[in-house]
């Protein structure tokens, strides 16, 4: 399974356990009890001798493989000294029995042939351990970099907004729900879908935060990235202050009649379409009074 089929320690323990195949003493398969078939050499026909060594008195201490003593054919073998080789090299290949330096390596190889590093790069060379392996062993990719002398703060720039925005819009998502408990909530469909808010009439309310751009030295402008299948919905419209570390105003709108990204500037006439939120507590007020205009103009939620 491991050489042939090209199976994972874990999926071969589930594999065997499928199947009904007892481990020893009627007991299931595990990842420790695979991997020591997988790796002991008796099963290869050798003999070890010498794994460990004790004093008197002292605890036994394991003695690295070249001081082992080893007895080749020593018995019959279970499968063939080759196909046992292969499936060493396969193991140590696999970036779980890889020590953070040994994978660090590979990321300063990457680096040295390409003069560069990118998520893309990373995941498309098979030599190099997914960008995933590299977030789970040292916190972020960016800290991988760094620990390889590829510190390129700027190249995080647009990733870390993107998570700031994100993080900024879910704390307001939960502001507006604590301050009207018994008349908003927020409805999560999905991990992939975003969260929106819901009224107590079920009435759902899309929330954008549009971040702030330079255009030039002195003109400032706030970006919406209209959602396809929220533009319909009663629109809370989150403008960023300069920075985009914190909210500058709020403004209610009907629904969003753009497709594609637009931008506005600080009195763009377009705002002019909605009502501007002069504090937070006015939400449920305006909502409702919006939704009613809505109603007599023919409008219909999405």
């Amino acid at each position: 399974m491991l050489v042939f089929e090209k199976r994972t320690v874990s999926e071969i323990a589930r594999e065997l356990n499928r199947r009904g195949v007892k481990h020893i003493g009627d007991s299931r398969w595990s990842y420790p009890a695979v991997y020591t078939i997988l790796t002991h050499l008796k099963y290869s026909g050798c003999h070890v001798f010498g794994r460990t060594s004790c004093k008197l008195r002292t605890p036994a201490v394991k003695l690295p493989k070249s001081e082992w003593i080893l007895t080749p054919r020593a018995f019959e073998s279970v499968v063939d000294p080759e196909t046992f080789q292969e499936a060493q090299r396969i193991l140590e290949r696999r970036t779980v029995n890889r020590s953070d330096e040994d994978i660090l390596r590979s990321l300063r190889g990457l680096l040295g042939s390409e003069g560069k590093l990118s998520f893309k790069l990373i995941r498309s060379c098979s030599s190099v351990p997914s960008p995933s392996t590299y977030r789970t062993r040292f916190g972020s990719l960016r800290r991988a970099y760094e620990l390889v002398g590829y510190a390129l703060p700027d190249q995080f720039g647009r990733y870390e907004l993107r998570r700031r925005t994100t993080a900024l819009r879910e704390q307001l998502l939960g502001q507006i729900g604590a301050m009207f408990p018994n008349s908003v909530s927020i409805l999560r469909r999905s991990r992939t879908r975003r969260a929106r808010l819901r009224m107590s009439n079920r009435l759902l309310v899309s929330v954008l935060v549009a971040r702030t751009a330079r255009v030039s030295k002195q003109t400032l402008r706030w970006l919406v990235d209209p959602i396809r299948h929220e533009r319909k919905h009663i629109t809370l419209l989150a403008r960023m202050s300069e920075g985009n570390q914190a909210f500058l105003d709020f403004h209610v709108f009907p629904n969003i009649d753009r497709q594609r990204r637009f931008q506005l500037s600080l009195s763009d006439p377009w705002l002019n379409r909605g009502k501007r939120l002069h504090e937070l507590a006015q939400f449920c007020e305006v909502v409702a009074q919006t939704a009613a205009c809505r109603g007599r103009s023919g409008g219909q939620d999405g």
